[in-house]
């Protein structure tokens, strides 16, 4: 992801933590006390959970970043193999264009060695250089 992701790190989740254990000790108690708030019993049941709370935080901050550098990751290698895969099609259309422009080029100069061999009165074979030897 680069370097100021790296390095801003431990900034953000300093910034981040406080809210992120609030809100994750507010979501427990809530969950505890059946998505209802009882007044002072659950300011009572919110301080007990503080200490769960933030390990919970602390790990789904921890699996959610990863998760994004999981993710840029992924999309880096998916465009590193579109080039790769880009490039070989490329390769493989310039060599076919390429058979297939010295086979219509043969065809035309034969085509047109016949035609003049014809306008001549000569024999084509008289014209084309000898067959090489086979072994």
């Amino acid at each position: 992801m680069g370097d100021w992701w790296e390095n801003q790190w431990l900034r953000r989740h300093a910034t981040a933590a406080p809210f992120g254990i609030l809100a994750t000790t507010l979501l427990l108690t809530l969950y505890w006390e059946g998505w209802q708030w009882h007044g002072r019993s659950s300011w009572d049941l919110a301080n007990a959970q503080v200490d769960l709370a933030a390990v919970v935080y602390a790990a789904v901050a921890v699996l959610a970043e990863r998760g994004v550098k999981v993710m840029f990751w992924a999309l880096d290698q998916r465009r590193q193999w579109r080039a790769k895969w880009r490039a070989a099609a490329i390769a493989e259309g310039i060599a076919l264009g390429r058979d297939e422009g010295i086979a219509a080029t043969q065809q035309h100069y034969d085509q047109w060695l016949t035609r003049v061999a014809q306008e001549k009165g000569i024999p084509l074979d008289d014209l084309l250089p000898p067959e090489p030897p086979t072994c």
